[in-house]
């Protein structure tokens, strides 16, 4: 916090660095799956709220060829404690049942493109990352099940980490010390990215945040007045403060599909739950109005903007942006090669990026910049028919308990959002943007403890 208040430069190029596993990391990460197993065990909500809270933070340390992170390390140790307290290994609920079907199809998928893959250690983690994944859902589907008032705890927990993630986001972009920008007129301009890696991710982590705190006043304990959810004043506060807070970072993230998305969602949800709408639109109005005046500031009074300027926002590639790495233009077409050279199981998950200079592409490593065409290219049509299914199940099982529960309608919500942006991105290629995801896939498909 201190060093931000000294007035950083805009952008700092962060370079990735492998940070060994050290005895005092690796007794940090054995303390954090005990307590995650005792709670487990114990049956206690705060594995809800524990679970959604760490999802942004990581604290990574290299292990081989994978990483060890906070998340994953609450995700193992709740997994095992909820099954040391009796939890069955396949759910309860028929939604969440069929969901895990659909997951083991995906993994089944990302397994058979090792056939032809050049780089089978990258498969393995790909498959092992769609395993955490699933571990995930399975944990929120059985807090649901069978902790009383994990729906609220777990609403808490997004709440907390977002607030964190979006305090330090909207620092980023008042202070500076960013670790993406974009260049207008000579000028470096600060995207906001919080805890997360890249301005992408954040948007991918916000758009799974802001439909649970849009849905926040219909949990349990809160009742209507005349047609107005009654609330003490704090929680209110707090909520109203979040949500604010939440919707000032996506704009500062100035990520054009992230942004459009989110406002599509909140039309949705003021569709399909109009009250929950209205008890939003004050705080994200305020939230979304700072942002821009921050951008504003930024663009017109720094790089000294005009119109054609401000309209490379709405483009989806924006020239010069420093720490680029590829642009879609080059990105789609080295997908669509890649996929004609094995179009029926893919050349390997995971291969993509190491695999563009066979196809023109030299000193480029990134994802295809759209999950369909990664999926084409990396798992062929087997992959592209997984996820297809996937997309069905998720969106019409959180769809037929959105009127039951508000957590399936914030998954609901939060699935659409993510699969709608990632026609021109990849999130799920990052768990911290994607990990929300699918903890709200769980919790919105169980059927809740009595």
């Amino acid at each position: 916090m201190t060093a931000a208040l000294a007035l950083l430069p805009p952008v700092i190029q962060q370079s990735t660095q492998r940070v060994p596993l050290d005895p005092f990391s690796a007794l940090g990460f054995i303390a954090v799956v005990c307590v995650s197993a005792y709670l487990g065990v114990r049956k206690s909500p705060w594995t809800a709220a524990v679970l959604a809270f760490a999802v942004p933070f990581a604290i990574y340390r290299d292990v081989g060829h994978t990483t060890l992170t906070l998340e994953k390390s609450i995700a193992f140790g709740s997994a095992v404690g909820l099954w040391l307290g009796g939890a069955p290994l396949w759910p309860q609920s028929a939604g969440a049942r069929r969901l895990v079907l659909v997951v083991i199809g995906v993994m089944a998928a990302i397994a058979l493109s090792a056939l032809h893959a050049v780089y089978p250690v990258n498969v393995a983690r790909e498959f092992f990352k769609q395993v955490e994944y699933l571990v995930l859902l399975w944990c929120a589907a059985t807090c649901i099940e069978r902790i009383p008032h994990s729906a609220r705890y777990f609403t808490g927990g997004v709440a907390v980490g977002a607030a964190i993630v979006s305090t330090f986001a909207v620092m980023q972009a008042l202070f500076g010390g960013a670790p993406s920008g974009m260049w207008v007129n000579g000028h470096v301009l600060p995207r906001a990215t919080g805890t997360l890696e890249g301005p992408n991710q954040l948007a991918g982590f916000l758009e799974a945040a802001l439909p649970v705190l849009w849905i926040w006043p219909t949990l349990y304990g809160w009742h209507k007045v005349d047609g107005r959810y009654d609330v003490d004043r704090y929680t209110a506060a707090a909520r109203g403060y979040v949500t604010a807070l939440s919707s000032a970072a996506m704009i500062l993230t100035q990520s054009r599909a992230g942004i459009a998305v989110a406002a599509l969602t909140y039309a949705l949800l003021w569709r399909l739950r109009r009250v929950a709408a209205r008890a939003s639109a004050v705080p994200m109005s305020i939230g979304a109005a700072a942002g821009i005046l921050i951008t504003i500031v930024w663009f017109v009074f720094i790089a000294h903007a005009g119109w054609s300027d401000i309209g490379q926002l709405f483009r989806f590639d924006v020239p010069g942006e420093p720490g680029g790495v590829g642009t879609r233009a080059q990105l789609w077409p080295a997908a669509v090669a890649l996929f004609a050279k094995h179009p029926v199981v893919g050349v390997g998950a995971g291969n993509f990026e190491l695999l563009l200079p066979t196809v023109g592409l030299t000193g480029i490593q990134t994802n295809a910049a759209s999950l369909p065409l990664q999926t084409l290219a990396e798992q062929g049509l087997v992959g592209f028919i997984a996820l297809v299914a996937f997309a069905i199940v998720a969106l019409r099982e959180t769809f037929r308990r959105a009127q039951m529960s508000p957590l399936a309608l914030a998954a609901f919500l939060a699935v659409a959002g993510l699969l709608a942006h990632q026609l021109v991105d990849d999130l799920f290629f990052f768990p911290k943007a994607a990990a929300l995801c699918w903890l709200l896939l769980g919790a919105g498909t169980a059927r809740e403890a009595s």
